[in-house]
């Protein structure tokens, strides 16, 4: 299912991912309605179990540009708490004029980590 779900993206998006890589993909859904073959967009959510894999699978989604098609990281609780966390952080950076990105629940500002607020 994780593959034929991968497969169905267009292009050639995970070409520079190799076959370890996919195989640590543990679980890949669309969201909202599933394309009918007749070029619909997909948006697909995957889950892995290594930050560095899910690093990877974001880096090479660049291969969908001008597709219509996208993918997403599933978080766990933990790192959904703390993108909670750091997002007024997030939108101060941006609401300031800095580069302000996250990668899975940590959050750069102008390409330095964000420490996350203590709890």
């Amino acid at each position: 299912m994780v593959h034929s779900v991968l497969q169905s993206l267009p292009g050639k998006w995970a070409d520079g991912l190799g076959p370890s890589s996919l195989d640590q993909v543990v679980d890949a859904n669309f969201l909202g309605a599933r394309p009918d073959g007749t070029g619909g967009a997909a948006r697909i959510l995957f889950t892995v179990g290594s930050a560095d894999v899910a690093d990877a699978v974001v880096r090479s989604r660049c291969g969908l540009k001008g597709s219509g098609s996208s993918i997403f990281e599933a978080l766990s609780d933990r790192e959904r708490a703390q993108h909670k966390a750091l997002w007024p952080a997030y939108e101060a950076a941006r609401a300031s004029g800095q580069k302000a990105q996250f990668r899975r629940a940590r959050l750069f500002v102008d390409g330095l980590p964000v420490p996350a607020p203590a709890s």
